[in-house]
């Protein structure tokens, strides 16, 4: 008799798997009847097919790495962000609560910090970072205070290097363990709300030999700190410089 009702009970009980190969064929389907050449509307079908299923099966998604990383592969298809749990608008703590808000943004932040931003070091002014996460992720309703007390956590924790004051009351965060040296927060006071920079205007405006200019220049491109037009001779600095 209790095997009888124990079974009965595992007929009631929905089957993760099966739901979940349902709720992919019915994305399938969907992104079927969507015109081939209409991007956006594929990538809008994706949104909405992974926004249910994070929603159903988050718990049962989050527990197996092979289904985390289709989900994730999906997201980047879709355009959407490459934290789990971020489908549809992402708005105020009182949503998520305060602390899973929060466990959010850092985690995005993180994935900005060490992956978009690879190509400029993982350095960027705090102002830049600001406009860059809110022209990339416009799902996310996030204030600029909301970045600010994230980034705040995450140095204290030591996740993040400490932020570098380069003056005019710019800060540069950094998600990579730099050597910050003095001569390169020197030379990037120096670059603040300029162009670009040159070995002679460094030299001249900082009273430096140009061996020790040059010298500079060149180790801050090797993290990515600056970039050297080779034509020119000028030197630019992506983290300090503002985004569209």
């Amino acid at each position: 008799m209790a095997d009888e009702k124990e079974n009965e009970n595992r007929k009631k009980k929905p089957d993760f798997r099966s739901q979940l190969s349902d709720a992919y064929k019915s994305m399938d389907n969907d992104l079927v009847k969507t015109q081939k050449d209409d991007k956006e509307s594929k990538q809008e079908v994706l949104a909405k097919g992974i926004e249910k299923i994070e929603k159903r099966n988050y718990k049962e998604l989050m527990a197996s790495r092979m289904l985390v990383n289709k989900v994730l592969e999906i997201r980047k298809r879709a355009g959407m962000s490459q934290t789990i749990g971020t489908a549809g608008k992402v708005k105020a703590p009182i949503i998520f609560g305060k602390d899973e808000f929060k466990q959010k943004l850092a985690r995005e932040l993180l994935i900005i910090g060490n992956e978009e931003l690879d190509d400029i070091g993982g350095a960027i002014t705090i102002a830049n970072l600001i406009d860059y996460f809110k022209g990339t992720r416009v799902n996310w309703k996030v204030d600029a205070g909301d970045i600010l007390e994230v980034l705040k956590k995450l140095e204290e924790k030591e996740i993040i290097p400490p932020r570098v004051d380069i003056g005019e009351e710019d800060v540069l965060i950094r998600f990579k363990p730099i050597e910050m040296s003095t001569d390169f927060q020197e030379v990037l006071r120096l670059a603040t709300g300029l162009p670009f920079l040159t070995v002679a205007k460094v030299s001249s405006h900082l009273g430096w030999s140009v061996e020790r200019a040059q010298n500079t220049l060149t180790t801050m491109m090797k993290y990515d700190l600056a970039i050297l037009d080779e034509g020119s001779g000028d030197y630019y600095f992506p983290g300090l410089s503002g985004f569209d």
